[in-house]
Formats: structure tokens, sequence, C-alpha cells
């Protein structure tokens, strides 16, 4: 399952940038965000290893994720390495000057071949709803 939301926001690439390179943020970032805890050492990097947990209804979901693109104020990706199969982005783009078109897309895959699929579709609202909040959020920081 694939959900992706955007948002333009009144700001340049590089404060967004700001908010999004530094994974001490994320909690206030990322809604039903229960832990990024860093497994590797160092700034962030491709590379860089984190134990994600995300509370979905009543059930927390996550693993281990790696960055795979880290693109200064332009892309930021990571993939799953254990736990459930995902893969996140933030991309950022010019929209007009002082602008930036930020997309946030989540890639994700339940095991369990017709259970899983059925549970990714009944996830995707409220995924999209998280994904959505989390703009309005990097938004807020971002703006004020």
């Amino acid at each position: 399952m694939r959900v992706e939301r955007r948002l333009t926001l009144n700001a340049g690439r590089e404060a967004v940038w700001a908010v999004l390179k530094d994974p001490d943020a994320y909690p206030a970032l990322l809604p039903h965000l229960e832990r990024w805890e860093p497994v590797t050492e160092g700034p962030p990097r491709v590379g860089s290893r984190y134990t994600v947990e995300w509370q979905i209804g009543g059930i927390p979901v996550g693993g281990v994720v790696e960055v795979v693109e880290f693109d200064t104020a332009r892309d930021l990706a990571w993939i799953s390495i254990t736990g459930v199969t995902q893969r996140g982005r933030f991309r950022l783009r010019d929209a007009g000057p002082g602008r930036t078109a930020v997309t946030f897309r989540l890639a994700y895959h339940s095991d369990g071949g017709l259970l899983g699929l059925i549970a990714d579709r009944i996830a995707a609202r409220q995924v999209g709803r998280s994904l959505s909040q989390s703009l309005k959020n990097l938004q807020r920081m971002v703006e004020s």
C-alpha cells in the first residue's frame, strides 16, 4: 500500500531541511511515533539506522529502518531492515521564492496474504491522516 500527502510551506528548502535532517525532531513531527532511536552512531547520513515504533490503532508496529537517501535540502528516504516492510520518503522542491513543496510518501506491506492486504487497506486511512498531520506539524515548525 502506498500513501502520499503534499503541502506547500512558506519557508525555503534549507529551513525545512533543518527540521527533517534532525532525528530528534521526529517525535514532535510524526504523530503516533512512539520510538525513533539511533542504532548507529554519528550524524544522520546514508546508512544510519534507527529503531522505529508507531502506534497504529492499539498495535505497536515498527522495526529497524535504514536511511537510503540523504540529499541535502532535497530527499530523505528510508527502508525497513526488520519488522513491517516499509519505505518512507520526504521530497523537497522549490515552489517559488521562499516556498517549498513537500511530499511525504509511505509505502508499506503487511505479511499475511489476503488478511495482510485487508489490514493494509484498513490502515491506509489512518496512515493518510498521520502523513497529513506530519506535514501540518512540519509547517508549524518551520513557519513559526
